[in-house]
């Protein structure tokens, strides 16, 4: 009998192939040019795949006098072979897993025109050794660069506002990431597993970091954070092992889940008065800490925030300072000299240098609807069915094999799905009142 569990999982993909389903019959007939087949819309063309054999290809600037404006969804998608590919000025967009596979590719500059880079365009591109942006790119797609593990630098443009979630996930050999102020928010596991990074500068226009967007960068060693973040997202920098010091600004309100757990050569760190809430288990397992200094009054603790650290860690407090006993949640505090706070804290003023910043947040702009999700087309961006939504995936469906492959197929469908969604209210409708259907049981699975 198949589990509740899976008959949950399968309805955001079942809905999609729904949607799906009502747009295939109004889709736009291939024609050829050479090796390459493309639609054709308005007067424009979308190359939709390459055909060919040649591994050196240059994708023509017009077909039939009219211009070449995309790289359709999977356009080259495994080819395998190919080693050089030129992008002519007129192409505006690459979309959605437009070169993934493509082992063989070593470089790649994108022109100037092109504005937007769609989820998965270049994943597991292994051949893949460095990335010339165009000027502008305003957004990366969700794991645009995942997995391409011979990367090892890349340049992100000051048109560039959002990277989006997994972006540049796995990319083992990246050691180096320019990343401008333009930049305003940093994803999801956005530079997750890359081990070759030492230092981290974060632009001075990021408010946010998301979620496990540094997670396992074991090279790290040191993180300056701007007075622009107001928060760090859960398991930010855990099992980040080689990190030894962390500046949190003044602006920062709250400490996400995990944020800092694994971190075991973490010896210090302050925590500023701005800080409200520390989440569960934030510096849990930094088994070289051996103080935390509260700079203001006692902030909210979830459970075993400093769990696992050295064994005579102690928590550190001003004079005057309230909310704090001894011991505090179970850590012995004592009052501190009003120097430990000078020693112990590295002025925020010091985050000058954006050349090295990572961010990443899920690419929502409207200007790139191709890159948006399902469940926002449906719901709405920040509503509670698509946080729910977002929780269930993390909660619930990335914790298994099966329910990770659900979540790739989900974003592979996506773009093609919301394109149709957004022009067609009655596939919006029914696609919402199937879905509707089931969030009860999926509200129910995330609290478990």
């Amino acid at each position: 009998m198949k589990s509740k569990k899976f008959e949950v999982s399968a309805i955001v993909f079942h809905s999609v192939i729904i949607a799906l389903a009502l747009i295939l019959p109004n889709m736009a007939s291939a024609q050829q040019s050479g090796y390459f087949t493309y639609t054709e819309s308005g007067g424009t063309i979308t190359i939709t795949k390459y055909t060919g054999p040649v591994s050196v290809v240059v994708i023509p600037a017009d077909i039939d006098g009219k211009p070449v404006v995309c790289i359709g969804d999977r356009a080259f998608s495994e080819c395998t072979f190919l080693t050089s590919v030129t992008i002519p000025n007129s192409v505006t967009s690459i979309g959605y897993a437009a070169f993934t596979y493509c082992t063989g590719l070593t470089s790649v500059t994108i022109p100037n025109s092109v504005t937007s880079i769609g989820g998965y365009a270049f994943s597991d591109c292994t051949g893949l050794t460095s990335v010339t942006i165009g000027n502008s790119v305003t957004s990366i797609g969700d794991a645009a660069f995942v997995k391409c593990t011979g990367l090892t630098s890349v340049t992100i443009p000051n048109s560039v506002t959002s990277i989006g979630d997994a972006a540049f996930d796995v990319c083992t050999g990246l050691t180096s990431v320019t990343i401008p102020d333009s930049v305003t928010s940093i994803g999801q596991m956005a530079f997750s597993g890359c081990t070759g990074l030492t230092s981290v500068t974060i632009g001075n226009s990021v408010m946010s970091i998301g979620g496990q967007a540094f997670y396992e960068c074991t090279g790290l060693t040191s993180v300056t954070i701007p007075n622009s973040v107001t928060s760090i997202g859960d398991g930010v920098f855990q099992s980040c092992t080689g990190l030894t010091s962390v500046t949190i600004p003044n602006s920062v309100t709250s400490i996400g889940r995990n944020a800092f757990s694994g971190c075991s050569g973490l010896t210090s760190v302050t925590i500023p008065d701005s800080v409200r809430s520390i989440g569960d288990s934030a510096f849990n397992r930094c088994s070289s800490l051996t103080s935390a200094y509260f700079a203001g009054n006692a902030p909210s603790m979830g459970q075993n925030v400093f769990g696992g650290c050295s064994s005579n860690f102690t928590v550190c407090y001003t004079a005057g300072s309230t909310g704090f006993t001894n011991p505090w949640y179970g850590y012995p505090a004592t009052v501190c000299e009003e120097t430990t706070s000078s020693t112990t804290t590295v002025p925020s003023t010091t985050t000058t240098t954006p050349s090295t910043t990572t961010t990443i947040q899920p690419t929502t702009t409207t200007t790139v609807p191709a890159n948006q999700c399902v469940a926002e087309t449906l719901y709405g961006e920040g509503s509670e069915e698509t946080e729910l939504l977002r929780e269930y995936r993390d909660k619930v469906l990335s914790k298994s094999a099966t329910g990770r492959q659900m979540i790739k197929s989900y974003y592979e469908l996506s773009p093609v799905v919301v394109d149709v969604l957004q022009k067609n209210d009655t596939a919006k409708a029914s696609a919402q009142k199937v879905l509707d259907t089931f969030l009860p049981a999926i509200r129910e699975k995330v609290k478990q």
